[in-house]
């Protein structure tokens, strides 16, 4: 592991975040600690969205599988992100198609559009009640973001057939959003947003009731490859098994070496404001969409079904989080809705995500027998669910969509482990610098 643990640092050992997500369920699910050495055909490294949906595929194939998870269900990324369900990759379409050409720019969009229909699937077969609501908004900065994005907006009409979007003038967007902040934007109807907690512990559950066992507050301390890979645990046990997944994202440390010079954790962090009257909110975001801007370290935010709202942004420069979340975000969200400078604020919180040096993910075939999916950036509700069931088609044989996933170039960050994070944070530093003067 890292000599800086990021699962233990930042938050009370084996406890969910006290955010607003975790004060919105009804019940904490709880699941077991592994109490005896175990062999299984399948083990996976973390239960967030990527392991528990891969657990769930292939535990309906008939596979026997076990979830290894560090702390609790959902306790990573998955359990307290932006929510926002969004189409496409962290790159636009054009940008897509001049690097890779437009046969493989158009496997892209299909696999983010089938991520969006496999988190719905979920939702609807298992019954998970997550707070899913259609609609992000996509805000620009200045005129030359937003005739950029209106570019993008054509294209994806024109190439793509995809036409569950519209533009949107400055004029037109502050009078949904009620800031003028932004330049303009557009409104994409096929996408969505979600309460995450919710909705990965739903798979937790679905998971459990397809036979595949859970097991908390186990932390994986060393992996030795091989045909049967033998997994040791932190409470002494081991675990072996013929197929190893591992889908640990910005929390993975040092276990798998491969993996982390390519995926790098940064922390973001999110904040819920008190109910609001109903004339405050409905002054904005009064059709329930999401938002999201367009810079570097982007601000989101939307309302909660009980009449919050939710915004997240900021990032800081070190492993740890900052003493005072609240004031940091507070700053970022009075820049866009001044008139909630006397709103209390009721939660906030912080969390770690997985960044690669191009923002495109980092599908891995570590060992013939051992897979990953990882370094979503920002970009991860759709995506790290569909990942799992691609990890999951690759172990049933279907290796089409893995390969074209791992066939993505995806370097190392410079240096070794020592350096990454400074050279991270140099990098941060220069685009929230970008975003400023913008």
């Amino acid at each position: 592991m890292s000599k800086i643990d990021l699962l233990k640092i930042n938050d009370p050992k084996g406890e969910l975040p006290d955010s607003f997500y975790k004060y919105s369920i009804k019940k904490e699910i709880k699941y077991p600690t592994l109490s005896k050495n175990y062999k299984s055909q399948i083990c996976i490294i973390g239960a967030g969205f990527t392991g528990l949906s891969a657990g769930l595929c292939l535990a309906e194939s008939g596979f026997d599988v076990i979830i290894l998870e560090a702390n609790r269900v959902g306790f990573g990324a998955s359990g307290r992100n932006g929510g926002q369900v969004g189409s496409g990759q962290r790159w636009d379409q054009e940008k897509i198609e001049k690097h890779f050409g437009f046969n493989k720019a158009k496997i892209f969009w299909e696999i983010s559009q089938d991520a969006k229909k496999e988190v719905i699937s979920r939702m609807k077969l298992h019954n998970i009640d997550c707070d899913f609501s259609t609609g992000i908004i996509n805000a620009t900065i200045n005129r030359k973001d937003t005739n950029n994005l209106f570019d993008e907006v054509n294209n994806l009409k024109k190439k793509y057939q995809y036409t569950k979007i519209q533009k949107l003038s400055s004029s037109e967007l502050s009078t949904i959003i009620d800031t003028d902040l932004y330049d303009g934007g557009c409104l994409d109807f096929g996408a969505g947003h979600l309460n995450p907690l919710k909705f990965v512990q739903g798979l937790g559950t679905a998971a459990k009731k397809n036979n595949v066992q859970i097991f908390e507050k186990c932390c994986v301390e060393k992996i030795d490859y091989g045909k049967k890979n033998t997994i040791f645990v932190s409470n002494g046990y081991t675990f072996v098994s013929d197929y190893l997944i591992i889908a640990c994202n910005g929390y993975l440390g040092n276990l798998e070496p491969n993996i982390s010079s390519r995926v790098m954790p940064i922390n973001n962090f999110i904040l819920t404001t008190e109910v609001l009257g109903n004339n405050l909110l409905n002054s904005f975001l009064n059709n329930n969409y999401a938002v999201a801007d367009n810079k570097f370290v982007p601000n989101y935010f939307r309302p909660s079904p009980d009449n919050r709202l939710i915004f997240g942004g900021g990032e800081n420069y070190t492993y740890r989080f900052p003493k005072d979340i609240k004031t940091i975000v507070r700053k970022k969200m009075l820049k866009v809705y001044p008139q909630l400078k006397n709103t209390r604020i009721d939660f906030a919180w912080g969390g770690t995500l997985a960044v690669t040096r191009n923002r495109l993910p980092y599908f891995a075939k570590i060992q013939p027998n051992v897979f990953s999916a990882s370094g979503y950036s920002g970009h991860g509700v759709a995506l790290s669910v569909l990942a799992g069931k691609i990890i999951a088609e690759l172990i049933e044989g279907d290796s089409k969509r893995f390969n074209f996933m791992n066939n993505i170039p995806i370097k190392p960050f410079p240096g070794n482990s020592n350096f990454q994070w400074p050279l991270l944070v140099l990098g941060m530093l220069w685009y929230s610098l970008r975003d400023r003067f913008k």
